[in-house]
């Protein structure tokens, strides 16, 4: 059984939106035993859905069509696929009523042309939409299901999470992959799958994730034996063993969140070339709250010479982002502090060369300061800061225990 999604917008084909509703229906669909075979998007235009329809229909037995559905006169999906499937639109005076209902609520009247989302194709069933007016929709014939749902994440995610995925639970056989995850950091790509390949499994089906510096190997597990997993695993952990940061797809802030947690440390970031990037990163997870003291923003001489008393006689960013972090350590009393400086370009505004950064760590007690070199445009190279940074906090921590 193959699964297929038609994206209609426009505004995705031009940039002005970025369409989540792919990924989170490819993660939806894994987590329940299933995988999304096809995707295409396609603008708001009769002949460009009816060719995506015809596209991804016939690839596919369930064909899953994202967004067009709202009162506007560019939202089309419905009455395009209802003319390519020959179906008579019915107006549902039942939803009518209860759109008039929902808007009432609010002290509003509903525009004359929220109507149109009330149009049921014929041997349609609606499917309830409880974030927003426009219904869901699933035609099942004897082979295909196709399934139309509106396109905001909050309406669309809902909608596959209580309608599609129980219907294909109840009506489909899931895959048999059993997708495992690797996370490797200080590895170039090319060079990790050349030593991998000198003793990776014959029939093993890997992928290699790469993003800002830290690449996921994602394998099927049940693509090996039970003998040739446990060495394989062996074989990462001798070859890699210092370059591995997990083995489940995790976010690297959530490993050095654990990390926090689990030796009791509460923390301090000082940030000039990353903007809070660090601190935003650990305040993604939830109870960090005892881990995390403060982050200080200190991206001007100026902020980073009264917000912590340093005194800003030296040129040297080594030096200078050593005194930054004992700095911080001392005004929060934290157990450990990260301080990092840099240029994230495209025009130096120091002696140092764009991507030039320095990363210093310190608990008191242990001091250590490192200088990189990275590449990319200017938010590439913030975001490898970001996440070069909290890879050396997570071998700091694991160097004291």
């Amino acid at each position: 059984m193959k699964i297929g999604l038609l994206t209609v917008g426009t505004e995705i084909l031009l940039g002005d939106t970025l369409n989540t509703n792919l990924s989170s229906l490819g993660n939806i669909l894994y987590n329940s035993g299933f995988t999304l075979s096809t995707e295409l998007t396609v603008s708001d235009d009769e002949v460009e859905i009816t060719d995506g329809f015809k596209y991804v229909e016939s690839k596919n037995d369930v064909i899953i069509i994202c967004g067009g559905l709202g009162p506007t006169e560019d939202d089309i999906t419905k009455e395009v696929i209802s003319k390519y499937l020959n179906l008579e639109l019915i107006l549902d005076n039942k939803h009518v009523s209860w759109m008039e209902e929902r808007w009432k609520s609010r002290g509003l009247i509903m525009p004359e042309t929220n109507i149109k989302q009330a149009l049921i194709p014929d041997g349609f069933k609606k499917l309830i939409n409880t974030k927003g007016t426009a219904p869901g929709l699933h035609l099942e014939t004897d082979d295909k299901n196709l399934f139309i749902l509106p396109g905001p994440p909050n309406e669309f995610i809902p909608l596959v999470r209580d309608e599609v995925v129980p219907f294909l639970e109840s009506t489909y056989k899931g895959n048999t992959k059993d997708y495992q995850f690797i996370l490797f950091y200080n590895q170039a790509e090319s060079h990790l799958a050349s030593e991998i390949n000198k003793f990776k499994p014959k029939d093993i089906d890997l992928a290699y994730l790469a993003s800002k510096g830290i690449i996921k190997l994602r394998y099927d597990k049940n693509s090996l034996s039970k003998q040739d997993y446990e060495k394989f695993l062996i074989d990462i952990k001798n070859n890699f063993g210092d370059d591995i940061l997990a083995f489940e797809n995790v976010d690297i802030s959530s490993i050095l969140f654990e990390l926090l947690k689990s030796n009791n440390l509460k923390i301090t970031t000082v940030e000039s070339i990353t903007g809070g990037s660090i601190a935003s990163k650990l305040t993604q997870n939830s109870g960090i709250s005892n881990n995390f003291i403060s982050g200080d923003i200190v991206y001007t001489s100026l902020a980073k010479s009264k917000l912590l008393n340093v005194d800003l006689d030296t040129d040297d960013w080594e030096e200078l982002s050593i005194e930054l972090c004992f700095a911080s350590l001392k005004k929060y009393d934290s157990n450990i502090s990260i301080s990092i400086l840099g240029e994230a370009g495209p025009i130096t505004s120091s002696q140092y060369p764009v991507g030039k950064i320095f990363i210093a760590i310190s608990n008191n007690d242990k001091t250590q300061v490192t200088e990189h070199k990275l590449n990319g445009n200017r938010s590439e190279i913030i975001e490898r800061a970001s996440n070069k940074a909290i890879w050396e906090l997570i071998k700091f921590i694991k160097s004291l225990y």
